[in-house]
Parts: structure tokens; C-alpha cells; sequence
């Protein structure tokens, strides 16, 4: 009927007013934040032509220009953080390491996207693992359990390959970095510095991502550097062309937000993995490709055993609060030092003076630690639960003794018999405590 017939055109005019203004109300364009050690021009320097020029020519020839990138660098100073710009909503993408991209999933929720690979003396490769080295010249070190009473040098806080797993490797050989290693310095993502320092020999070893340094020193790591633990790992089904001295993680990435359209993020998940090594985007990045994102789980657990990343308690998720917190890599390092059971950290003031009172030069610009942690004297020698429920006890124990001994039993009949062969036992300790006789005058 004409009825039926209007009524059907009235539902197929509302539904593509709906579709018009869903297409006229989503967003077009995208800010791309992205990291690297170095500072905010040599970030953008490499990666702008990538996340700006690439992704905008991309979408302008496969998908009509329905979105466009902006590139912006990222956490190189604190005014710059990444996760101040995710909670105002100015990031839509991130392009990071792995341990920050852990970082702002667990936060925020974000999505990865997209792994990097990378070559590594012209063999590509999409994980990395940790190199932990010293000289071959140092005779005092030729293997792990003797970098006890070392100085080591850790190339990033929140990278998992030049500290989380070069410092788990350690602990699983018997050495504590905090108690057991004269000195341990931060340089915080100047590994070349660090690098030289070994050479050098102002520190004994060293811990940097193997991609790193099998690129920038593979020579050098043939002629002079002793790698400590070595083994050929694989990741996903792929052997990683060089030994390392830890399992394998993956190289940087791409996070998206939950607020990009899953068809957006499909579309820059296509757009880089086409990307090809000879391109003048890739080459300025030194990458080679991308592909699908891989598995974080050993990132995680990294991140978790040094306090880096907490996971909400039980009462934050009853309260709604289901996100959990990372370490800022402008926040103290100090706050991440994990001390072993039966240690303590000591006192800010005592930890960084420690080194200038061993006499142990600490780098310029660099975070140095000499044994910030120390054995609790207290808590191994005298318990103080032990000493306060010993003390309650002998309490108790004398309390009942006094009352048994002034009360008549019978007021407790269903005690007489206890009483009586308690008081027979006592008496003679109790007399003497509890009712001492009168003092007998000394003879002249």
C-alpha cells in the first residue's frame, strides 16, 4: 500500500541522515607522537617524513584523503610527556619502545598496531634482545657471577633491553645490582657513552639493546667485548641473526587510541606494513618494514619485577579505577630501586652521597647508585613482633600465676583441679615473688 511504501522511504531517509552525520562528526585528522633517544629536532629529523609525508601520501592515493597526519616528537623533556598529552587528547598514535608501549596500553587502553623491523648488518629482523658485555682485557670478569663488586652500566630505564632483562639475568646468577655491585650507573639512552665507558674501563659492564649494538659496534664486539651468556633465541618463529644474552622482545611500535575508528587504525596497520626499505621515509628512520604487533608478554613481567609498572590493588578495581600506573622517565630514579627481602633502601640524603664516600666518580649528567640498599639490622636481629609477643606472654603467664595463687580454687570449680597442681608447683617461686616475707635483720 502507499502507506507501507511511505513509511519504508521515511526509515531509509533517517538512516542516511544517520550515516551522513556519523561521517560528518568523525574525525580526519590524526596526531602521530612518536620517540626516540635524541632530542625533539633529531626526532623529528628522522621519523616526520614516516608519520607525516608517508602516511598523508598513503591515504591520499588508497583511500581518497579520508584522513591526515601530523607528526609530533614525544618525551624528550617533561614538558613534552607523552601520557599529559594522551589525558588533554592531543595523541592519537604513539610510536615508542616496547616498554612504553606496555605502558600506555595498561594506562590508557591503547591498541598496538604495528611491530618495526629493522636490519642489523643487512639481515632484517623484528625483536631484539639484551647484550650484557665487558673487555675481553678484564680478566677479574669472565662470567656473571663474577660482576660482584663491579661497576655496571644500565643503558634506560624503561627499556627492556638495556635494563629490565640484563637485570633479571643478573639476579638468576646470584647478583643483586642494588647490594652486590659497587656501582651502578643510569645513562639513560646514551649508549654510545656507555659503550665508551666500558672501552675506556670507567665501568667494568655494560647492558645495551643487541640491535644497537651489533649495528653501531659489531667490530668492536668481534676484537675487544666479551658477550657474557650468549645464545641464538628465536622470537615468533624467527631466529635473531646474532647470540644475545637474553630472550628475545620486540623492536618499536605503534599504539592507537580506543577513540580511532578501528577502520582508521586498520588503514595505517596497511599503510606501514607496505612500507618498503628503500623508501626515503624508511631509510630516514633506519627502518625496514612493519608488520603485525607482537606478544609483550616478557615486557610486562620486565616492567612489573622493578616496580615500574603497578597494577591497580583489588580496592582500586572495586572503585572503578581498573587502569594502572608506569614509572615517568622524568620522575626520580631512585623511586624504582627494589630492595631484596631482609634489605632496606636507605635514606635519599645517605644514597646520594654513597659513591662520593666510597670514592667512586660518578659521570657527569649521569644517576649513579653505590649499594643504595642495606641489610635491616633491626628486623633480621630483633623482631619486634617476637619481642612484643614474648613480652605479652611472660605478662599472661605471670597475671594467671598471681590470680591462681591469691583466689581460692574453689571459686573456679571446673579449674580446681588444674589450680591445685598449679599452685603446688609454683608456690614455692610465688612465695618468693608475689609475698615476700619480712626482712630478717642481719646478727651484730
Amino acid at each position: 500500500t502507499s502507506w507501507t511504501v511511505a513509511v519504508r522511504w521515511v526509515w531509509v531517509a533517517a538512516w542516511l541522515c544517520m550515516m551522513a552525520c556519523q561521517v560528518s562528526t568523525e574525525k580526519s585528522h590524526y596526531v602521530v607522537g612518536g620517540w626516540l633517544p635524541g632530542t625533539g629536532d633529531q626526532i623529528t629529523a628522522k621519523l616526520k617524513l614516516l608519520f607525516e609525508g608517508y602516511l598523508n601520501s598513503y591515504f591520499k592515493t588508497h583511500f581518497n584523503g579520508s584522513a591526515t597526519f601530523e607528526f609530533i616528537p614525544v618525551d624528550y623533556d617533561e614538558a613534552s610527556y607523552a601520557n599529559h598529552k594522551i589525558k588533554a587528547k592531543e595523541l592519537d598514535f604513539l610510536y615508542t619502545l616496547a616498554g612504553r608501549m606496555v605502558c600506555v596500553q595498561a594506562e590508557f587502553g591503547w591498541i598496538p598496531v604495528a611491530t618495526e623491523r629493522v636490519e642489523v648488518l643487512g639481515l632484517e629482523t623484528g625483536a631484539q634482545g639484551t647484550v650484557v658485555f665487558s673487555l675481553k682485557s678484564n680478566t677479574r670478569i669472565r662470567n656473571i657471577s663474577d660482576m660482584k663488586n663491579s661497576m655496571v652500566g644500565v643503558g634506560y630505564l624503561l627499556s627492556s633491553n638495556a635494563y629490565h632483562f640484563g637485570y633479571k639475568l643478573l639476579r638468576e646468577h646470584g647478583v643483586n645490582i642494588f647490594i652486590d655491585v659497587s656501582k651502578l650507573v643510569f645513562y639513560e639512552t646514551d649508549y654510545a657513552d656507555l659503550l665508551g665507558d666500558v672501552v675506556k674501563e670507567k665501568i667494568d659492564v655494560g647492558m645495551l639493546p643487541s640491535s644497537w649494538l651489533f649495528e653501531n659496534a659489531g667490530e668492536l664486539l668481534e676484537s675487544e667485548l666479551l658477550v657474557h651468556s650468549p645464545r641464538v633465541y628465536e622470537y615468533e618463529g624467527e631466529t635473531f641473526p646474532f647470540p644475545t644474552s637474553t630472550p628475545l622482545t620486540p623492536q618499536y611500535g605503534v599504539s592507537a587510541s580506543l577513540e580511532v575508528p578501528w577502520r582508521v587504525k586498520l588503514q595505517v596497520a596497511r599503510a606501514l606494513a607496505n612500507l618498503t626499505r628503500d623508501h626515503p621515509a624508511a631509510a630516514a628512520a633506519d627502518i625496514a618494514t612493519f608488520t603485525a604487533p607482537g606478544h609483550f608478554d616478557g615486557v610486562r613481567e620486565g616492567l612489573e619485577s622493578l616496580g615500574l609498572l603497578r597494577m591497580p590493588s583489588l580496592e582500586s578495581w572495586e572503585e572503578g579505577d581498573v587502569h594502572a600506573t608506569c614509572h615517568s622517565p622524568f620522575a626520580d630514579v631512585i623511586d624504582t630501586i627494589q630492595c631484596p627481602a631482609g634489605h632496606v633502601l636507605q635514606d635519599a640524603r645517605t644514597v646520594a652521597h654513597r659513591c662520593v664516600d666510597n670514592r667512586l666518580e660518578c659521570p657527569a649528567g649521569r644517576v649513579c647508585f653505590c649499594r643504595p640498599c642495606q641489610k635491616d639490622l633491626e628486623v633480621r636481629v630483633f623482631p619486634a613482633r617476637v619481642v612484643l609477643s614474648l613480652a605479652l606472654t611472660i605478662f599472661s603467664l605471670t597475671l594467671l600465676l598471681s590470680f591462681c595463687w591469691v583466689f581460692p580454687l574453689e571459686t573456679f570449680p571446673y579449674a580446681a583441679a588444674f589450680g591445685r597442681r598449679l599452685q603446688r608447683r609454683a608456690a614455692p617461686v610465688l612465695t618468693r615473688i608475689i609475698r615476700p616475707g619480712p626482712r630478717r635483720r642481719p646478727h651484730r
